[in-house]
């Protein structure tokens, strides 16, 4: 209970603070819309984790949220739109909670426990062009938890919305800084550092990696 006490102490300061990171920007067009489901959550059976649910959902909403260029399905109606939506799983639940919402984008994740570390598996579906990115972190225990889901979001941010954030670029930092060092030491392996997209193409839908 102190855990998930301390955990949704967090997430309240990550919402009220959430507004400092979406720059105001003026945009005509019409904000993408993007969905947002419950993680799914992998533990011992002796482990409730459920507020991680709650928590998560809470900071990935204010984290994405940016009038005018991303609007997210506040949790609430999340919750009662998947209350709906047990029957389904996996691309049938992804395309359902779209349909549902209007929303062009959809998130969905996993969060698995082991040994009292974290690791966060996340993937951002486009309905539209019938395609995903996938974004992971691991967090060694639930006090780095709020951290690693914070670049998650930022990287989605700037991955899939085009927005950069200060998270963002902190992380653009740290690559460069490893990269750095890379090359001073070893020059050879430079070859092998992924940059960019990469893409796969499979049956039905296409694939993005996020690599960092």
């Amino acid at each position: 209970m102190k855990k998930a006490r301390t955990f949704m102490k967090a997430m309240i300061t990550v919402f009220i603070f959430s507004g400092l990171i979406c720059p105001y920007t003026a945009f005509a067009s019409t904000p993408e819309t993007l969905a947002v489901l419950s993680f799914d959550i992998n533990a011992d059976q002796n482990k409730n984790l459920e507020y991680l649910k709650k928590g998560i959902s809470t900071m990935l909403y204010s984290r994405l949220t940016c009038p005018e260029k991303v609007a997210v399905v506040p949790p609430k109606k999340m919750a009662s739109i998947e209350a709906e939506l047990k029957e389904f799983s996996g691309s049938k639940l992804v395309h359902q909670a779209a349909r549902k919402t209007g929303s062009r984008y959809v998130l969905y994740g996993t969060i698995t426990s082991l040994a009292g570390s974290f690791s966060i598996d996340a993937k951002v579906f486009d309905t539209t062009e019938k395609q995903y990115m996938a974004f992971f972190e691991q967090s060694k225990n639930s006090d780095d938890l709020i951290k690693k889901v914070d670049r998650i979001a930022a990287a989605i941010n700037h991955k899939v919305f085009n927005r950069t954030t200060v998270t963002w670029e902190q992380m653009e930092q740290e690559k460069q800084k490893k990269l750095n060092e890379l090359k001073n030491q070893n020059p050879e392996n430079l070859m092998r550092v992924p940059t960019g997209w990469q893409r796969e193409e499979k049956i039905g839908w296409k694939v993005w990696k996020y690599l960092f």
